[in-house]
């Protein structure tokens, strides 16, 4: 897609103002990527014209979703500016640092087919989203898709909660966006990915197009 803008280690767009979310694909470049999930995540937005990230490098030689150390610093303070700069393209940063309104953040990942289940939702067991928007977005998948695990295998990486409890030790410096930012990684099998993209894509898509529309306040 040619509406992307090239940054170091991700590309990043900018989508509509009134699309309170964001898509990434933080293992989308080879070797030893999630496969499709680039493409799945620029779908997303041909659909929703939603912002989004790309990681344009891959886990192998710097990994954006870990906490932030001294091999991935400057990747990691490339994408936080990032998500900041979408946030205040939305104009949702309050004078406290916070966000005025709910925003939802869907990190897209690929697990293998071996664990017997379509997708499975992480937020940490609740340390990265809202109760509320986690239990509708279970419930809006489970309307289309098999097998939906939550919290288990694949429950988010520790630094999926900073965004919303942000860090503030010497390491991090962050102080996050609080209650309002509402991160959900959703681990797609390679079944999804690979044969069904299209149908994902679209169920995505209109759960993004609904939260904005439902979670106003």
């Amino acid at each position: 897609m040619d509406n992307f803008i090239l940054q170091k280690y991700v590309k990043f767009h900018l989508g509509s103002k009134n699309m309170y979310a964001h898509v990434d694909a933080l293992h989308a470049c080879p070797p030893q990527h999630d496969k499709f999930t680039g493409k799945i995540v620029e779908g997303i937005v041909k659909e929703t014209n939603c912002s989004s990230i790309i990681a344009t490098v891959s886990r192998k030689k710097v990994d954006i979703n870990r906490p932030r150390n001294k091999k991935n610093c400057e990747a990691i303070d490339e994408y936080r500016d990032i998500i900041k700069q979408i946030l205040e393209h939305l104009d949702i940063i309050n004078n406290y640092g916070g966000l005025s309104r709910p925003y939802l953040h869907l990190a897209i990942h690929g697990m293998k087919d071996e664990y017997n289940k379509d997708i499975e939702i992480g937020t940490r067991c609740g340390a990265t989203c809202s109760e509320n928007i986690k239990d509708w977005l279970v419930e809006g998948l489970m309307e289309s898709i098999k097998s939906v695990g939550i919290d288990k295998t694949f429950p988010g990486d520790l630094s999926k909660s900073v965004h919303r409890l942000g860090n503030l030790n010497s390491n991090q410096n962050y102080p996050g966006y609080a209650k309002n930012f509402n991160t959900i990684q959703l681990e797609l099998s390679l079944n999804l990915r690979q044969n069904h993209r299209k149908e994902i894509i679209k169920i995505i898509s209109d759960l993004i197009l609904k939260f904005c529309n439902f979670f106003q306040h």
